[in-house]
């Protein structure tokens, strides 16, 4: 069977009150329409429909689909009459076109295949998904007639009596192609917002004695986002779905309302995620790490054994057994390797870190590159920017650099080498020599005495 999709996708979602268009506001990490795009990824040939800053939207098709501009926005009817008129739809051997909006985010592939089915089964002229749902304001109500489904008619347009009915329309349809065709031209602007309505074909089909169907769903996958707080509602509801899918799986949520997860993030069984993380991006988590409580980790891989506490990790690779927090900051390019500590208010840039070292606390690496087993102690820092440009610092393995110290770069410490405490290094340290570098100790006899008698007088 030859289907073609089409997503709607050209309004402007002013309620939304942003200057960014409707299906471009993300979901669990993710543009809206994203979503729409994977609901009818199988179908043969795929459209949408743009139209306010259409180049934008454009930017973010995936490569499969075809944009079709709507320049003057008339309603459903007339972006569908637009998508019929052009030169790329001309050759298009569909036999079914289904539609789909682009801010219905929670539709699932499966609802959307037994529409196709069971228009297709019953040879009908077109069919649509339905929901009962407890509040249908602001949705098109499905109207019938002894049980037969006659029409759908909008909020704006509707009836007191018709406004108590509680079966909505989703705005996802699936078309036969000759009845579209036949009849979209016949479709009027004679209701409150003076547009050409798409739902208008039911009630052609219905005076035509032609089949309609209707397939009902659970009223939370049809939920559509026309606001900030439909917006976070839809997103609270994908994200409860998610996170059960990884307890399923065999990760541990220690707190799941209080977690933030994208849908790209993946996890491996045994990981434990601890409360208020946020797990956003290309994230992956291997077995057995403990993230959390209260960190935020973005396009990052996080090692098997890994331990994160209250910690911010961004664009970082952290291998097997990291020992990473509380409190410190992985940034873009840290590279750790097996068994590596990054303690209590460090950060890291642009870095790598070799196995088993240790950056234990209130230390800044940047533009660095630490061999194995090297010990990079408290205050200690490496000077990389010189106003102009970053340079390199380089520690060989088994090196020791005392408590705050200061790293000029570019400079290198040699293998098994030592800095004193305290020390400015500007020049390299050869390999098992001590660098230090500090003024000599002056100490003032008996001025503490003097100092306290001054001041009773």
């Amino acid at each position: 069977m030859n289907i073609s999709g089409v997503i709607l996708a050209a309004g402007q979602g002013t309620r939304m009150k942003s200057p960014l268009p409707k299906v471009l506001h993300n979901v669990l990490g993710s543009p809206m329409i994203n979503y729409a795009q994977e609901a009818i990824s199988d179908l043969k040939n795929k459209y949408v429909v743009v139209g306010h800053q259409y180049k934008t939207v454009t930017v973010n098709l995936f490569e499969s689909f075809i944009p079709i501009l709507q320049e003057e926005q008339l309603g459903t009817g007339h972006a569908i009459s637009i998508l019929l008129e052009s030169s790329e739809y001309k050759n298009d051997e569909n036999e079914y076109l289904v539609v789909i909006p682009g801010d219905v985010p929670l539709i699932k592939k499966e609802d959307l295949q037994k529409l196709i089915d069971d228009v297709v089964q019953e040879k009908a002229a077109i069919g649509i998904i339905t929901a009962f749902v407890d509040n249908p304001y602001g949705y098109g109500r499905i109207v019938k007639n002894n049980d037969e489904f006659e029409k759908i008619v909008e909020e704006t347009d509707a009836s007191e009596s018709e406004k108590q009915i509680n079966e909505i329309n989703s705005g996802i349809y699936c078309i036969e192609k000759t009845f579209l065709e036949k009849n979209i031209g016949s479709l009027e602007t004679t209701n409150i917002q003076k547009e050409f309505y798409l739902t208008d074909l039911i009630n052609i089909a219905f005076q035509n004695k032609l089949g309609r169907v209707i397939v009902q769903v659970n009223e939370d996958s049809i939920q559509g986002v026309n606001s900030m707080s439909q917006l976070n509602d839809v997103e609270n509801t994908l994200r409860k779905q998610l996170i059960e899918s990884h307890m399923e799986n065999g990760v541990y949520f220690q707190d799941p309302s209080s977690t933030y997860i994208d849908k790209s993030v993946h996890i491996e069984a045994g990981a434990k995620i601890l409360a208020n993380c946020h797990l956003t991006g290309k994230t992956i988590i291997d077995k057995d790490c403990v993230i959390g409580p209260n960190s935020i980790i973005n396009d990052s891989k996080i090692g098997e054994g890994s331990v994160i506490q209250f910690s911010v990790i961004d664009e970082a690779v952290i291998k097997s057994n990291g020992m990473i927090g509380p409190y410190a900051h992985l940034r873009k390019g840290s590279n750790l390797d097996e068994n590596v500590k990054v303690g209590a208010f460090a950060e890291t840039k642009n870095s790598k870190i070799g196995k088993g070292s240790k950056v234990p606390h209130l230390a800044y690496v940047g533009d660095a590159e630490l061999e194995e087993d090297v010990n990079f102690s408290a205050g200690a820092i490496t000077v990389n920017y010189d106003g102009k440009e970053k340079h390199k610092t380089e520690i060989k393995k088994n090196a020791f650099v005392g408590s705050d110290t200061m790293l000029v770069a570019p400079v290198t410490i040699g293998e098994g080498a030592m800095v004193g405490a305290g020390s400015v290094i500007t020049k390299d340290v050869p390999p098992g020599a001590l660098g230090i570098e500090r003024n000599d100790q002056k100490n003032i006899e008996g001025y503490m005495d003097r100092k306290n008698k001054k001041e009773k007088k």
